[in-house]
């Protein structure tokens, strides 16, 4: 099955001490299993830095560690996708059209994404943003690990 990984899921299931690192260390091992094939995009990989470098509680990796945390644990289990800039000129109209502010834009970039990658389910942890910009066609493919 073709997957988009949210990057809270790559997170989740790179950090043990995650309250939701079983369900996403799951997903991500039927991925290195070859069960399912990930797709994620190029914005991921800086979003998953910025995360990782600043998670709760004592779990914050350091900035050096990320690069070995995705070369070893992440990127060898899924395709990662690029966008040109004019689809991404897209996505910034589509989201002023839809009168969105802050980071919700960047799930609207990960759901138009895995929408042309013609995943057959998105997972994230953030189910609700992803359904309020989703088409119906797609909003059912949406699911948390």
């Amino acid at each position: 099955m073709k997957i988009f990984l949210d990057t809270n899921v790559m997170v989740a299931a790179s950090i043990r001490q995650h309250p939701h690192f079983a369900r996403a260390d799951l997903v991500l091992r039927r991925c290195a299993d070859g069960l399912d094939h990930a797709v994620i995009h190029a914005h991921s990989l800086l979003e998953f830095h910025s995360a990782m470098t600043q998670l709760p509680r004592g779990m914050a990796v350091p900035p050096s560690a990320v690069e070995t945390i995705l070369k070893e644990g992440i990127l060898p289990f899924v395709r990662c996708v690029a966008l040109p800039a004019r689809e991404i000129q897209q996505i910034q109209k589509r989201a002023g059209q839809l009168g969105l502010t802050g980071g919700i834009i960047y799930d609207l970039y990960h759901l138009v994404v895995a929408e042309k990658e013609q995943a057959e389910r998105l997972y994230t942890f953030n189910t609700g943003h992803f359904q309020q910009l989703a088409m119906p066609s797609f909003s059912g493919k949406i699911v948390s690990p």
